[in-house]
């Protein structure tokens, strides 16, 4: 029998609190840019929260209705060796229950271009994905033997390094100059409307080889939330979006898919879930390239654009593989008098939309779309404009 040696440490956790700003619909619904409050000080009980409270901050999830959702709008028109205590950096919360039972990681093809050392959120460089991203491709690299972390763990100094865990808990990064590293990050049952991995303040940070999967989906739960970071090569399944971006953000060589649908969600006034893969509510420098996103064709939209909470811009969407919602990229000025400085490259699309829609763009949007096919058949494809 393998021996589980267990650490039981006092933590320190900085949390910060919030109701946010109403939403259109009156939901309380914070900005994703909005910088975090400054942070009362307490001290995490053993064993960890059993929920991820909302914050204030730029990782906190939205949970309100599209008001340009693509189905309304539509319906218009018709490992290493390093040891337990190494890999428990200054910075993270510490967990109470640390296993050195370690797993390794399930087969993974070794096709990936090498990995990046990262850099500034704001200059993520040329990229270059290995093939069209699958699960094969994307997540924790095949051997990487696990470590298991099972309690939330935060992150509050600059320069933490997380890497290859197991992490049965949220993951909330609260500093700058973080790398989150061949890891997968599971979350827990909460009713607190969050993220898995949940970025609440600092700029450069980098998330890399890793998987998001949540372990008890829930209305309240999406995969990753945040601005001011690089996700490269991420596989991210099982929350209602599976990404809401902000700022300086760029996601590249990621899987997102198998975004679970709900049929009553108290967010949406008792409606259903309205699922995205991507959704963005406000930002500028966001950059999507070379990624595979999936939605369900009775889910909303692969990728969802609005300015709910500000202005969207200097946005660009190249050689994605993107498929399902009524409409497929669902873009809207809403929120704004106008929408401008966005750019659509060399995406290719599959025809499982609902309503035969890989584009869809508001009548106040200005799209440069340069490139666009079906994946089929490298025919260009129709944008539709409408409101």
């Amino acid at each position: 029998m393998r021996a589980i040696v267990t650490f039981c440490i006092p933590v320190l956790v900085l949390a910060a609190c919030s109701d946010g700003s109403p939403d259109p619909d009156g939901h309380r619904t914070p900005d994703p840019d909005a910088a975090a409050p400054a942070a009362d000080t307490g001290v995490d009980g053993a064993g960890g929260s059993d929920e991820t409270p909302a914050s204030d901050g730029a990782g906190v999830v939205d949970r309100s209705a599209d008001n340009a959702s693509t189905a309304d709008r539509a319906s218009d028109r018709t490992g290493d060796g390093a040891s337990t205590a190494d890999r428990m950096v200054d910075g993270a919360t510490m967990p109470d229950r640390v296993s050195t039972d370690a797993i390794t990681a399930p087969d993974r093809a070794n096709n990936d271009a090498p990995a990046s050392e990262g850099g500034s959120s704001t200059d993520a460089g040329a990229t270059s994905c290995a093939g069209k991203p699958d699960a094969t491709n994307t997540g924790v690299p095949a051997g990487t033997v696990l470590t298991i972390v099972s309690q939330d763990v935060t992150v509050t100094q600059d320069n933490t390094v997380i890497d290859a865990q197991d992490i049965h808990g949220f993951l909330t990064i609260k500093a700058s100059h973080v790398k989150v590293l061949r890891s997968i990050v599971r979350g827990h049952a909460t009713t607190a409307t969050t993220a898995i991995i949940r970025i609440d303040a600092g700029t450069d940070i980098l998330i890399e080889d890793t998987e998001v999967a949540a372990a008890e989906p829930s209305v309240d739960v999406d995969g990753i939330s945040g601005a001011n970071f690089i996700g490269r090569r991420l596989h991210v399944h099982g929350g209602v979006d599976g990404m809401k971006l902000g700022s300086n953000t760029s996601i590249e060589c990621s899987y997102i898919h198998e975004l679970i649908s709900f049929p009553s969600d108290p967010n949406q006034n008792g409606g259903p879930t309205h699922n995205d893969a991507i959704q963005i509510l406000s930002g500028v420098g966001i950059r999507l390239v070379g990624n595979q996103l999936v939605a369900a064709k009775n889910q909303n939209a692969a990728v969802q654009i609005t300015q709910d909470f500000g202005t969207v811009g200097n946005l660009h969407l190249e050689k994605n593989w993107a498929d399902g919602g009524g409409c497929t990229f669902n873009i809207s000025h809403n929120g704004a008098a106008s929408l401008t400085d966005v750019f659509t490259t060399g995406n290719r699309f599959g025809r499982n939309s609902s309503f035969s829609c890989p584009i869809l763009k508001s009548t106040k949007t200005t799209l440069v779309s340069t490139g666009d096919v079906w994946d089929d058949d490298d025919m260009i494809v129709p944008i539709q404009t409408h409101d």
